[in-house]
């Protein structure tokens, strides 16, 4: 599994329930802020104008409470809640362009229109909502002499508002950048082995369990694991120094990552032991790509003294409604069979019934689907 920013978002708020939590209790604090204000600016206008210029500020006052009330309910609505914040203050702001841009107090909230979309969406998706609501604007104040009896705020006015408000969106995505920029790498820090590359074992075990729920939900979708062990890892850090091992474990991770496919996983257990997640293949094709790994490793991978090295490998298919220990012991159980045989093997059990089986295939290069 290759790793780059889109592959490890974070903070991942579904996972990490303390950020999620305090990220929901700021955004009822500035939801109902925001309430009053929009209740404010609305007495504001009603004492001045047409019951129609009031709409804009009445929007949010009257649709807001009930997108926080049903983020109260059910917080598997929290993306959803967040889009319809963005979209009713997205609303508002191209209404108040068309109807009340004879005013000065809008343009005071310019600055502040920016920030918000950058703390609902993010910066990639903030930045193109922020260009809409910047072209909307535009066309609002063009059109708001055709619509209303009364000119606009005066052009200087205008001109300045809108630099100030791309001012503010050009720093706020700079600053949103850099920080996403710095937890992604945080992010694999805590997620990714620095030295080989594969996902550390609470991420990676939590991955398995995340596929193992997808393959409950589609049995036809076949998922099996391979637990492997470099052969004799010990006698290669005592005879040849950690530095020696070190290098092994980083070419047999490149190799890994040549034999395996985009959407299989990569997992690190501890020490010199691996687990891989494969799926959406037949039982052939992943003892095929088992038995690839094993030649590719024993063919191109050598210490300083010319002596070869080897893994063993253990394949199991996950059985439906199976918990994650009993398949990390039978597979474990098929890697120590290979260990038993003779090392330097795959060993697999049949889909749901045959018994174990060592295995030394004949020598094929990777096939291209791998």
């Amino acid at each position: 599994m290759q790793h780059n920013d889109t592959d490890v978002p974070f903070p991942p708020p579904e996972d990490d329930r303390e950020f999620l939590q305090e990220r929901i209790r700021f955004l009822y604090l500035g939801g109902w802020i925001g309430v009053f204000a929009s209740i404010t600016m609305a007495v504001i206008e009603i004492r001045r104008n047409s019951f129609l210029r009031v709409v804009p500020s009445l929007l949010f006052a009257g649709i807001g409470p009930l997108l926080l009330y049903q983020l109260a309910r059910c917080e598997r609505n929290y993306r959803k809640v967040l889009t319809g914040i963005a979209a009713l203050i997205y609303v508002q702001q191209i209404l108040g362009a068309f109807l009340t841009f004879n005013e000065v107090l809008m343009l005071i909230w310019f600055p502040v229109f920016p920030l918000t979309y950058f703390f609902l969406l993010g910066y990639r998706r903030a930045l193109v909502w922020n260009i809409a609501a910047l072209i909307g604007i535009v066309v609002g104040y063009l059109c708001f002499p055709l619509l209303n009896p009364i000119p606009p705020v005066p052009f200087p006015v205008f001109t300045s508002a809108i630099l100030a408000y791309a001012v503010a969106v050009v720093l706020a995505w700079y600053h949103y950048r850099v920080i996403h920029s710095y937890q992604v790498r945080l992010a694999k820090e805590a997620l990714i082995d620095n030295m080989t590359g594969a996902l550390i074992r609470k991420a990676g075990l939590s991955e398995l369990s995340r596929r193992m729920a997808q393959a409950d939900r589609r049995p036809d979708v076949p998922l099996f694991v391979a637990l492997f062990d470099i052969d004799d890892f010990k006698r290669i850090n005592d005879q040849d120094g950690h530095q020696s091992g070190d290098r092994v474990l980083s070419a047999i991770s490149e190799a890994v990552r040549r034999s395996i496919r985009k959407g299989d996983t990569f997992i690190r257990l501890g020490g010199e032991e691996f687990l891989l997640v494969l799926s959406g293949n037949s039982f052939d094709q992943v003892r095929s790509l088992a038995e690839n790994l094993r030649q590719r490793i024993e063919r191109e991978i050598c210490l300083a003294d010319g002596t070869g090295v080897t893994i063993s490998i253990g394949l199991t298919q996950y059985r439906i409604g199976e918990s994650l220990s009993d398949l990390l012991h039978r597979s474990d159980q098929r890697m120590y069979d290979a260990k038993s045989s003779g090392k330097n093997t795959v060993c697999w059990q049949e889909p749901r019934t045959g018994p174990p089986i060592p295995a030394i295939l004949p020598e094929v290069e990777p096939s291209a689907e791998s």
